[in-house]
């Protein structure tokens, strides 16, 4: 079989595990593969659970013929001489996304691939160096953590790896149900308040005072709350009277997710978020974003988007969100509203 990525009949690919976050912020990723290896079945594996599996199962279809989640596999180092068995089948190219250097050799043993890429270990254990695919390559990883894994797939393709230029596609129930939420006429601007993690949050004051620049600019304030920080409700809207709520305002059996939020994303003129999932939803429909960092480098965690500025409270002095001004953040929404 010839080793060009056409002719690749299976690639195998290892991970620990994808929160919703994680798993949004991986598209690139996916796509690449796809891209590169047309005629190959990808199958994805993962230690423990991956949103590949659950919540963003619609989204990764196109890129995943299969998941294989909670193999177990890296647990203990005895699997280096006992390896775990999985259902991936024969695999041509497996690549390993993780970096620890014994849990390398684990999945490297337990899929038993023609060709094995990781970075583990200063690319010790990859059947093809960053150098052989090109020589101005060090073996330093790249500073964004996509282009660590973009690179990844360059050397599985021997140099032949391929983006996926075009938007990321996203099912006509999900616009149609989006522009019912919200029709054509107002122009709107989405606020994204929320994080999982309470240490990630701008305070909700400046988002609110974010919502009221924008609707004396012409706006319709439009906010993305996710389920937990229902308790903001209240708060924006009194501070916003007449602010949108699109998510809440769907039929029961209407579809949700991170697909219908990046269809209302498509209805922005601009979106604001933290760095978040929500942030990354609203990321896929390529809307002018404005992204909010804090402890995390934008320069290593923003999402690949087009049209994207982010601030990062390190700039002004430390990890804590609420170092990021308001009046920086608010000559930003004018700019790209102007």
């Amino acid at each position: 079989m010839s080793d060009r990525p056409e002719n690749i009949r299976r690639v195998a690919v290892f991970s620990g595990a994808e929160l919703l976050g994680d798993g949004l912020f991986k598209l690139p990723f996916l796509r690449s593969l796809r891209a590169t290896f047309p005629r190959a079945e990808i199958v994805w594996l993962t230690a423990g659970k991956t949103a590949y599996a659950g919540i963003l199962k619609d989204l990764a279809a196109p890129y995943l013929s299969r998941v294989i989640e909670e193999t177990g596999i890296g647990r203990s180092p005895l699997e280096i001489l006992l390896p775990r068995r999985t259902d991936a089948g024969p695999v041509d190219i497996a690549i390993d996304t993780q970096t620890v250097t014994w849990r390398s050799l684990a999945v490297k043993r337990a899929l038993k691939p023609r060709l094995f890429i990781a970075s583990s270990a200063d690319y010790l254990f990859s059947g093809v160096k960053p150098e052989e695919v090109n020589r101005e390559w060090t073996r330093k990883k790249p500073a964004h953590f996509v282009d660590g894994l973009m690179r990844l797939v360059d050397l599985a393709s021997r140099g032949h790896s391929l983006t996926d230029p075009a938007a990321i596609a996203i099912p006509e129930k999900y616009r149609s149900l989006a522009a019912e939420l919200l029709p054509p006429g107002p122009r709107y601007v989405g606020l994204a308040p929320g994080s999982g993690d309470p240490t990630k949050r701008w305070p909700l004051t400046r988002f609110i005072a974010l919502a009221r620049e924008a609707s004396a600019r012409g706006r319709q304030p439009v906010f993305f709350i996710g389920p937990s920080e229902r308790f903001m409700l209240d708060d924006i809207r009194a501070g916003v009277p007449g602010a949108r709520f699109p998510e809440d305002e769907a039929p029961e059996d209407a579809p949700r997710g991170p697909l219908l939020v990046a269809a209302l994303g498509q209805r922005l003129d601009l979106a604001v978020a933290n760095d978040s999932g929500l942030g990354h939803m609203l990321a896929i429909s390529e809307v002018p974003l404005i992204l909010l960092y804090g402890r995390h480098s934008p320069a290593k965690y923003a999402p690949r988007t087009p049209h994207l500025t982010t601030f990062w409270a390190q700039d002004f002095g430390g990890p804590e969100h609420e170092r990021i001004p308001l009046e920086k953040v608010v000559a930003a929404l004018d700019a790209e509203l102007c």
